[in-house]
């Protein structure tokens, strides 16, 4: 009897093991066909998509007189600083010629009037002293640059473009210009030299500052300028947007129902800084893209959609 009773308990403990593990399983079964991808979705939208250049660039002054030494001698007396304000008709410098110099009480005959020696040098415009070359003492041979007057009122941007970019920039054209410390500023296109650099096959293009603003010379800036653009196009978010590793191929995930992702090819248009528009394939404003989630994602996908 009690070998019986041993028996069914064995059994009986078989058949609730088998049970339980039967379970288990048809429970991970379950899990396994309803898990998918996290992913976040967005669709379509229409607007006006305007593709920028952004190009280095760097401030100069336009007007700038050359001071230069009007006959050989020594620099006899300085009476400017670096840094300087100067006006139209200030006094800069004295010139001794050598022979005033081997001879103090040189005294030249000029008509009507007596030469010793001593060329007085003066400003011929405004602005700031912003170099000086030589100093008391110093020899200078005629014609020689000693200095620089430059006139911070004449500040601009000199920005140089690949050529290929030059028949989609007009004058007046508006753009934003980045300096080093983070501050942007509102620039107009104002001359357009027509000559290329033969080496970088770039053309110059010179921006006014649409507002008064300090800025030293020789600052390297950031332009950025529209080129062109498109009204009522179809757009997604930059990050919807999934590429090979040479950036020849592109594709999205789109949605075909609450579950399944598929991969979509598409041709790109122009794009800004978040945006990227879609030309091919044509798609509705209502389809449901995969924005974050969708890299490494095989053609057909299971996705759970986030919330």
């Amino acid at each position: 009897m009690n070998q019986i009773k041993k028996v069914l308990i064995k059994l009986l403990l078989t058949i609730f093991v088998v049970t339980l593990y039967s379970c288990g399983t048809k429970t991970e079964d379950t899990q396994v066909e309803t898990v998918g991808t996290p992913v976040q979705i967005t669709s379509p939208k229409k607007t006006n998509l305007t593709e920028y250049i952004t190009l280095n660039a760097n401030t100069f002054f336009l007007k700038k007189e050359i001071v230069r030494a009007t006959f050989q001698g020594f620099i006899e007396k300085i009476y400017k600083n670096l840094g300087d304000k100067i006006s139209a008709g200030d006094l800069l410098l004295e010139i001794k010629t050598k022979e005033s110099t081997a001879n103090n009480n040189l005294q030249l005959p000029i008509g009507d009037k007596t030469f010793s020696g001593v060329i007085k040098v003066y400003a011929k415009s405004e602005g700031v002293l912003t170099e000086l070359n030589y100093n008391t003492g110093d020899f200078v041979s005629d014609g020689e640059q000693i200095a620089v007057i430059s006139n911070p009122s004449s500040l601009r941007i000199n920005l140089n473009v690949p050529y290929q970019y030059a028949s989609r920039m007009n004058l007046n054209t508006t753009c934003d210009v980045y300096l080093p410390n983070g501050k942007s500023i509102k620039a107009s296109i104002q001359k357009i030299i027509p000559k290329v650099d033969p080496a970088a096959q770039t053309q110059t293009y010179i921006l006014n500052l649409n507002h008064s603003e300090s800025l030293p010379e020789n600052l390297n800036v950031n332009a950025r300028i529209p080129l062109r653009t498109i009204k009522d196009a179809i757009v997604l978010p930059n990050t919807a947007v999934l590429s090979n590793e040479t950036l020849d191929q592109f594709w999205i995930m789109k949605l075909i129902d609450d579950q399944t992702a598929v991969r979509v090819d598409i041709t790109k248009g122009i794009e800004s800084d978040s945006l990227v528009q879609i030309i091919k394939p044509e798609l509705s404003l209502t389809d449901r893209i995969v924005t974050d989630g969708a890299f490494g994602m095989p053609d057909t996908s299971k996705v759970v959609i986030g919330k």
